[in-house]
């Protein structure tokens, strides 16, 4: 996949100098965790498709652990509970291997160290059950996390920070999700975790949608087909207009409206639901990438 970040990869945000954090949207109510790093390891490195990777991690510090060696603070286990949530990854400088740690800063962001400069990324949590953190990556063409990903194996080891916040579907009876290839973990989440009384329109636009396998984004049960709808569009990286057709075919405004992935798509999308009636506030847009971006 060419000029694509990994799968809901993106630079994490620079950090906030408030010290509360401002909600996202005032549709999804936040939780907050501490902003603690954790080593853990790579227990797998599974292949999806041609273009896409599983990572597990697992490591005691997945669990609680205490904060300072020693000390009597205890760091709470990782939780996500929500289907967009993210975890940073700390990656080895792709020229000298070494690996720069940022610090906390105010307002639950993380910041560079004194005199260095960390490299992270954000990756969307794909599952966390059984001891064991996933996430779906995408091979692309370059960039610091694509190097990572081609050197990484079983064994190797890794510095996270958890999700930090994570924040509750809003209470409507009827939502609408939409992203390209990098917003797909956290659409197959969605999928799987959504709650029986949500009508759920699902838009997805990747290079290559025949290939997509059942393990990228799950098969919807027919016992959920007249509640949840799926369609997967053929489409260019950044792209918006495959999706905005298929939008024709949903019933607008809905309740809610996520979108996520490609920051020009997730503009186009943004402004085509505005233009049917979606009010601003239920509108909550992410971008993930940018194409020419870094990766």
């Amino acid at each position: 996949m060419v000029d694509q970040t990994g799968m809901s990869e993106k630079p994490a945000r620079r950090p906030s100098d408030r010290e509360t954090p401002r909600p996202r949207n005032p549709h999804r109510a936040e939780s907050w965790q501490p902003n603690a790093l954790r080593r853990v390891r790579v227990s797998a490195v599974e292949p999806l498709t041609p273009q896409s990777v599983r990572v597990t991690l697992e490591g005691d510090e997945l669990g609680e652990f205490g904060a300072d060696a020693g000390g009597p603070d205890l760091v709470p286990a990782v939780c996500s509970p929500s289907f967009d949530d993210v975890v940073v990854f700390c990656l080895p400088d792709p020229d000298t291997g070494e690996v720069i740690l940022p610090v906390p800063a105010p307002g639950g962001g993380l910041g560079p160290p004194p005199g260095g400069a960390a490299l992270v990324r954000e990756y969307t949590v794909r599952s966390l059950r059984d001891g064991a953190l996933c996430v779906d990556l995408v091979r692309h063409a370059s960039g610091a996390g694509v190097r990572w990903l081609e050197a990484v194996r079983p064994g190797d080891e890794l510095t996270i920070v958890g999700p930090r916040v994570s924040r509750a579907l809003p209470a409507v009876d009827r939502m609408l999700a939409v992203g390209d290839a990098t917003a797909l973990p956290a659409l197959a989440r969605l999928i799987e975790e959504r709650p029986p009384t949500l009508a759920l329109d699902v838009l997805a636009a990747v290079p290559d949608s025949p290939a997509l396998p059942r393990t990228v984004l799950p098969a919807v049960s027919p016992a959920d087909a007249d509640r949840v709808r799926v369609r997967v569009v053929a489409a260019a990286p950044g792209s918006a207009d495959e999706l905005i057709n298929a939008m024709a075919a949903v019933e607008l405004p809905a309740g809610f409206a996520w979108v996520a992935g490609e920051s020009g798509m997730v503009t186009a999308v943004r402004r085509h639901l505005l233009a049917r009636g979606q009010e601003p506030d239920r509108v909550q847009f992410t971008g993930y990438w940018s194409l020419g971006g870094p990766l």
